[in-house]
């Protein structure tokens, strides 16, 4: 017999979503699956939902619990988990019908512990890859770090991975943390040796708009850059000859950080500001020697350079046109 996939959908407040989801998880290809709902304190109908979903599948656990956020709904469910191999789906995206069929072949075939796919992006008005790059390999932990860190062939989100159970048990995402799925990535590359990953985009992320648009700064983003510092002195310590790759992820890192910091109007007045313009004032040149920095981002750098008003409005316009405005 098959071995058991266990796959965690922490669940809040996605009531239009959910069916879709779970509906997505229930016709995988690859049927000896145990689905784990985390109904995480939900305000709306999907706890309630959930309860309904599990009476069409006998393969749905549900669990009630109070509310605790995203890395404690899936810890809940990690710790529930009987499989041999834990994924994660999160409950307002979908996934392809043979996404764990593929994901465990894979492990199998390269006896690895861990197998990751690209994604599809959807967008209120359209559908992009995440990376139309054609690759399929088996990674040892360096050459899957350079990949982590160069942020071209894998997205390195949680949910794109089907992860040996006991690999997965011993890793917590961190509560109270924004950007959990990075810190998540940073204790998995500590644990495991060999990954294969490929790019069949199988899972489906829903960019919502008001995800796109960002409409108002939270000073958590700043979690980024701690957990990108420590990719960072690891790299440093033990894999000196990466060091542009970690350079560019933690360019992207501040990136994140002054986007977010130019949604408010009076952004100069931000704590944060003049910390990030800094990093870019004070490390522009190398920046712009580096390999795996694209010629746009490095364009992006120059505008913050000379002139930040005019970059803040070329942003603007930027996720206007992602948000289909």
């Amino acid at each position: 017999m098959s071995e058991m996939l266990s796959i965690i959908v922490p669940v809040y407040n996605v009531e239009q979503y959910l069916e879709r989801c779970v509906n997505s998880i229930i016709n995988q290809t690859y049927k000896n699956l145990e689905i784990i709902l985390v109904d995480d304190g939900a305000t709306d109908n999907s706890g309630k939902m959930c309860d309904e979903l599990a009476k069409t599948d006998n393969r749905i656990k549900v669990y009630h619990k109070g509310n605790g956020g995203l890395s404690d709904a899936r810890n809940y469910g990690v710790e529930r988990a009987t499989g041999e191999y834990i994924g994660f789906v999160d409950s307002d995206d979908y996934i392809d019908e043979e996404m764990y069929e593929k994901l465990y072949e894979a492990i199998k075939k390269e006896d690895v512990d861990v197998a990751e796919c690209n994604l599809k992006i959807i967008y209120p008005d359209r559908i992009e890859l995440f990376t139309e790059k054609d690759y399929h390999k088996v990674c040892s932990k360096k050459e899957y770090l350079e990949e982590y860190l160069k942020i071209e062939n894998i997205f390195g989100s949680a949910c794109v991975r089907l992860i040996k159970s006991d690999v997965a048990k011993k890793i917590k995402f961190p509560v109270g943390k924004l950007y959990e799925d990075t810190y998540y990535a940073y204790d998995l590359i500590e644990k495991v040796d060999r990954y294969a990953i490929m790019n069949n985009p199988y899972y489906n992320y829903l960019m919502r708009e008001n995800s796109i648009t960002n409409a108002k700064f939270n000073p958590r983003i700043f979690d980024l850059i701690e957990i990108v510092d420590k990719f960072h002195g690891t790299v440093y310590k033990d894999y000196f000859s990466l060091k542009e790759a970690a350079d560019c992820r933690k360019m992207y890192a501040y990136f994140s950080v002054l986007n977010s910091v130019l949604l408010e109007e009076k952004f100069k007045n931000n704590s944060y500001y003049q910390l990030v313009m800094n990093y870019f004032k004070e490390n522009y040149k190398e920046l712009l020697k580096n390999k795996y920095i694209n010629r746009n981002r490095k364009l992006s750098i120059l505008l913050i350079k000379m002139n930040i008003n005019l970059y803040k409005k070329v942003l603007m316009r930027y996720k206007a046109v992602l948000a289909g405005n």
